[in-house]
């Protein structure tokens, strides 16, 4: 049976963001877009902005920027007499990015380059953050080193990332939702419960200052169920469940969507710290 999201809800996989190209296409585009607009996570981008003291005149480097949207947020920061330069593997996005910044009249350099090999010179930046970035690295050890690398001596690095095993949804049967939500943070990305070491990593570092701020951030109605509707399919796709329990996971987030019921959330946290000297 074919596993299917809510009518006039197209499925998400983060699975599918490992593939730069496909990731650009407008439903992932508005799923970013979507993501970024909840007030939780907002909530931690700001105090990212409010530790790491981003504000006028700050050289500040976005690692894994995607199409920009905090990234151009950011520029509107550091004005006047800052730069922000943003760094993303795929060039669709940083086109998409370049495209919106000329569009917002903000002078924003986007630069191809891997979160792992940074193209960016020694103590280049004020602050360095990365969002959503470590999670899919394979080596996010250097790209944590990478950072340190490009951010000056008292300049701060900020880093926002979730731990998958904090997905929780209102799909009433616990075995299932155990089985779906396990497969998702084994699978999904590289790294889905880095940020419970990663204190320890920053601190092996030799960073200062390491501080913790985490938020439970609830999906709204129509993101819950592109990405809970999308995380059932790919675990009916890859035979972590079977058919019929796919299609019970299928007919209660519709249903629950419909109704207006459909809950879920997703624990995110921020990192910031001082590089030292």
């Amino acid at each position: 049976m074919e596993q299917s999201t809510p009518p006039g809800e197209p499925a998400i996989s983060l699975h599918d963001f490992t593939d730069i190209d496909h990731a650009v296409e407008p439903t992932y585009v508005a799923a970013l877009e979507a993501f970024d607009r909840l007030p939780l996570l907002r909530e931690l981008k700001a105090l990212a902005v409010e530790r790491t003291a981003t504000g006028p005149g700050c050289r500040v480097l976005d690692v894994g920027c995607g199409f920009g949207l905090e990234t151009l947020r950011l520029a509107r920061l550091v004005r006047p007499g800052g730069t922000i330069t943003g760094v993303d593997l795929s060039a669709a996005f940083l086109d998409e990015g370049r495209r919106r910044a000329a569009a917002a009249g903000l002078d924003v350099v986007f630069e191809q380059g891997d979160a792992q090999q940074l193209p960016v010179p020694d103590d280049a930046a004020d602050v360095t953050r990365a969002e959503r970035v470590l999670i899919y690295l394979d080596d996010a050890d250097r790209a944590l080193a990478e950072m340190l690398r490009v951010t000056r001596p008292g300049g701060r690095i900020a880093i926002i990332e979730p731990d998958f095993d904090t997905n929780t949804v209102n799909v009433p049967d616990v075995a299932l939702v155990r089985a779906v939500l396990a497969h998702e943070a084994d699978t999904a990305v590289v790294n889905a419960r880095l940020v419970r070491d990663l204190t320890a990593r920053l601190a092996g570092l030799g960073l200062a200052d390491v501080a913790i701020a985490s938020r439970m951030v609830v999906f709204d109605p129509e993101l819950a169920a592109q990405y809970f509707g999308g995380i059932g399919a790919t675990a009916v796709r890859d035979g972590a469940i079977d058919a019929d329990a796919g299609e019970r996971w299928r007919a209660i987030v519709e249903e629950r969507h419909r109704r207006g019921e459909l809950f879920g959330a997703v624990g995110y946290y921020l990192f910031t710290a001082t590089v030292p000297g």
